[in-house]
């Protein structure tokens, strides 16, 4: 399965998730600010990550979301880095705007309180990433 880890950070945090599961996944990483949205039509799979900002998703994202063709039978996993709160509604957000454009959401992932230059364990996160993928085969 052709996979691509496409997402946006501001501080660094959400590239550094992005960059783990891509590792794990053997995928592609595309930054959403250099990556063109119709330049993905290839993948099989999206994993699309963002910051939470507000109890939403990044603008950017947004942005890059709404630029996706409409699509039948691609998959996507969901995956957003918060301080604070908001990943339910994040979520919720985005994969309202994707499933309208005919992706299916097969899972979404949290990760909290990451800090900039610390050491982040995302082990939980790169398990489920690795459990889906299997599922997916």
């Amino acid at each position: 399965m052709k996979t691509a880890v496409v997402y946006f950070s501001r501080t660094g945090n959400t590239k550094r998730l992005a960059q783990a599961i891509a590792d794990v996944a053997g995928a592609s990483l595309c930054d959403m600010v250099s990556t063109v949205a119709d330049s993905l039509g290839d993948f099989d799979l999206l994993i699309l990550g963002t910051p939470v900002e507000g109890a939403s998703p990044a603008k950017e994202t947004r942005e890059f979301i709404e630029e996706l063709p409409a699509v039948s039978g691609k998959k996507v996993i969901l995956f957003c880095t918060y301080r604070l709160f908001g990943n339910i509604r994040t979520m919720k957000a985005i994969e309202k705007v994707l499933s309208a454009k005919g992706y299916e959401t097969v899972l979404h992932l949290s990760k909290k309180g990451i800090k900039p230059q610390q050491q982040a364990d995302f082990t939980e996160v790169l398990i489920e990433i690795k459990k889906t993928l299997e599922n997916l085969k």
